[in-house]
């Protein structure tokens, strides 16, 4: 697939986002729990590259809770952290969402907020990496899934995406320098590196067949 190509798939799913925004979703919403994982195409200024690399408007997600003023979203964002869920769900493009559904017990569904908790403001890793202290969106289900027993998603090199896109590549060159593995490095090296990456997107864990989608007000 060419960059044009690739380019052209992100305009058409923004603008149908874009013209989706205020139209009101068919269907009401799920009656959530604990542990539910919801989905959405973010409003950062990375989104669009996350768009482009996956394949997929599913550029954000994080773990759902209950508490006793009401549900909240655990995310990796600028820093793990706890979201009232409406104003989460409003912050993403066009009010869309979704939700996946584990079949969890009531132990592994306490052991993976326990788990999200314990990562309770690391900071948000810009290089999407598994070897730092910083966490990305879709590594903090991962880790916390993970201490409950449970293996969610897929693992894959960063090559295996379509980083070579201009969008993505364009995010990593204005990033690369910071990188803690790139010391010393040029660039083409650094870049390198950073494609042999591990990582698990939000997309590979949406289509995760121990998964099930119970509410989505996207339009496609």
């Amino acid at each position: 697939m060419t960059r044009r190509t690739w380019l052209i798939g992100i305009a058409v799913v923004l603008t149908v986002l874009g013209i989706y925004a205020g139209v009101r979703a068919l269907g009401r919403p799920p009656a959530y729990q604990d542990g539910d994982l919801i989905f959405q195409t973010s409003g950062s200024h990375q989104s669009a590259a996350i768009l482009a690399a996956t394949g997929s408007a599913f550029t954000h997600m994080g773990i759902v809770e209950r508490r006793k003023d009401g549900w909240y979203v655990i995310e990796a964002g600028g820093t793990v952290r706890s979201v009232p869920l409406r104003s989460w769900i409003k912050r993403g493009q066009g009010g869309r969402y979704a939700i996946y559904r584990h079949p969890l017990s009531n132990d592994q569904a306490r052991t993976i907020l326990r788990a999200a908790h314990g990562l309770d403001g690391r900071p948000y890793d810009i290089f999407f990496s598994f070897e730092n202290r910083a966490i990305y969106c879709s590594e903090l289900p991962y880790l916390a899934y993970g201490k409950a027993g449970l293996t969610i998603g897929r693992v894959q090199k960063v090559r295996d995406l379509n980083a070579d896109n201009g969008l993505a590549k364009g995010l990593i060159e204005k990033r690369w320098q910071r990188h803690e593995d790139c010391k010393g490095l040029d660039f083409e090296a650094c870049y390198a590196r950073i494609l042999d990456q591990d990582l698990v997107t939000p997309v590979s864990i949406a289509k995760d067949g121990q998964f099930r989608q119970i509410f989505s007000n996207y339009p496609f």
